[in-house]
């Protein structure tokens, strides 16, 4: 395998993001997907136990490490390519029904998009909570919102990290590599603190399910958003230096390490904590685990805690700009967001993206509902895209693979697209079984994917005066078009 060669200056063009990242730089953007764990799994510790939220943690992220090393192979056949996982669906699909392309970039935005808003209240709480205990004001109301500084401290973070994104990747990066030093220690002191003090006990880790596998199930499709995002690392294959081994490099290391976080940090805290303290601390959890070990740093963990959620508003906005400019480019979606600005960055995708989260922000009174509803859309667009993966070696056999694959992957590729059937579908039909459900989060799920065909349409009957095909054509080598 080559390294590709690198271009003497990394300037951007209009098509083409400059070629600036390195693996690590990858692995520094996805890092902070990890505080899924202070998001979704502190409330699957509390509504169904440690014992089966440890399972579920454990069985996602292998099955998150096996999904990235298939989109590894998918991001060398298309290096070039802006779009991550939704393009891998889009050129896997196109050749059988093209719709599938803009449902599942929609879906996959969804996934990354719509928790903007989310983990800015979240941070927004955390504050509050904090420091401004006894505050209680309003600024406004606008029908079941009540904006208050919650609202408002959300609303900062997300204008905040869509202008760091706009300025660059590279800036970006550089505000995760501070703060994600100081997450990584946090993490490492929930993994070993509660051994190392003595508090871990066996007596605590509980089970609540009675038999209910259907809710535990249901818990996976909840918490997959969280533990799945590891593959954004795929969305900057084309802004990766070697386009293969920096994309292979970045998804490979940061899928083993949720494997570890996500499994250990957990285990060592439900040993610790009592149900009822995962109960009444579903987010703050890991503020009391290390409360009990020293005492007199909440502020601090705090702050970092702050700053991890903020990090990974900072990737989610990336991750999503980028897939909305990719969808664009493949003349998926309007063509006003097929634009990159001097630093070779989605700035119109990115701003389109920080609007939606602002209006969520002022019009959804519950914006886990909105990240409930998001699942839909993102746990879909990863099964097409693993899918994808078969289509493609079964319709493009001599494509050029700089990473491929061993055949034994073709077997764990439909494994995984199974699992990921089964607990969408489960998922969706049972959404009363999760922290917050109903069957109106799924046709609002529905309704978002509807919205890209929508725009799919418009592209292509509107904007490029173009026939409408349900299936278009495919290349069987690079450069040599055939309708299959």
């Amino acid at each position: 395998m080559s390294a590709e060669p690198l271009p003497s200056t990394p300037v951007a063009t209009n098509s083409q993001p400059p070629k600036t990242l390195r693996w690590y730089d990858g692995f520094m953007l996805a890092l902070p997907i990890a505080n899924g764990l202070f998001i979704s799994v502190g409330y699957a510790i509390g509504a169904i136990g440690a014992i089966p939220a440890i399972a579920i943690c454990l069985i996602l992220s292998v099955v998150a490490l096996c999904q990235n090393k298939l989109f590894s192979e998918m991001a060398s056949m298309f290096g070039d390519k802006p779009g991550g996982v939704a393009m891998f669906a889009a050129e896997g699909w196109k050749r059988y029904f093209t719709p599938i392309a803009p449902i599942a970039a929609v879906g996959y935005w969804c996934g990354w998009a719509l928790v903007l808003a989310l983990v800015g209240l979240t941070i927004g709480q955390l504050i509050t909570a904090q420091w401004f205990a006894g505050n209680s004001w309003t600024l406004f109301t606008l029908g079941s919102v009540a904006f208050g500084l919650p609202h408002l401290i959300s609303a900062g973070a997300v204008i905040a990290c869509t202008a760091l994104n706009v300025l660059g990747i590279r800036v970006a990066l550089r505000f995760n590599q501070v703060i994600g030093v100081a997450f990584v220690l946090v993490l490492l002191t929930l993994a070993i603190g509660p051994f190392a003090s003595g508090q871990w006990s066996s007596a605590n880790l509980s089970s609540y399910l009675d038999g209910n596998w259907t809710a535990f199930v249901v818990w996976m499709y909840v918490s997959a958003w969280a533990i799945y995002g590891s593959e954004l690392c795929a969305i900057f294959a084309p802004e990766y230096r070697d386009t293969s081994k920096d994309t292979s490099r970045a998804l490979t290391s940061i899928a083993l390490f949720m494997v570890g976080a996500y499994t250990i940090v957990p285990l060592a805290t439900s040993g610790q904590l009592t149900g009822e303290e995962f109960a009444n601390n579903p987010i703050t959890y890991g503020i009391v685990s290390i409360g009990h070990i020293s005492g007199g740093l909440s502020g601090l963990i705090t702050v970092i805690l702050c700053g991890a959620l903020f990090l990974s508003m900072i990737s989610s906005s990336a991750d999503a700009g980028r897939a909305l400019y990719g969808l664009s480019a493949e003349k998926m979606s309007i063509s006003q967001l097929d634009q990159l600005n001097s630093r070779g960055v989605p700035s119109r995708a990115l701003w389109a993206t920080m609007a939606v989260n602002l209006a969520i922000l002022l019009f959804i009174g519950n914006p886990v509902a909105i990240l409930i509803a998001s699942n839909l859309g993102y746990i879909l667009a990863i099964t097409l895209a693993v899918i994808a993966f078969l289509l493609l070696r079964r319709d493009r056999p001599q494509w050029p693979r700089p990473i491929e694959l061993s055949r034994a992957w073709i077997p764990i590729a439909v494994i995984v697209a199974t699992f990921n059937i089964v607990i969408l579908v489960v998922g969706v039909l049972n959404p009363g079984l999760s922290y917050v459900g109903s069957f109106k989060e799924v046709f609002l799920g529905v309704g978002l994917l509807l919205v890209g065909v929508v725009l799919f349409v418009y592209r292509r009957v509107v904007q490029d005066r173009s026939p409408l095909r349900l299936r278009e054509p495919s290349e069987d080598m690079p450069g040599s078009r055939t309708i299959a």
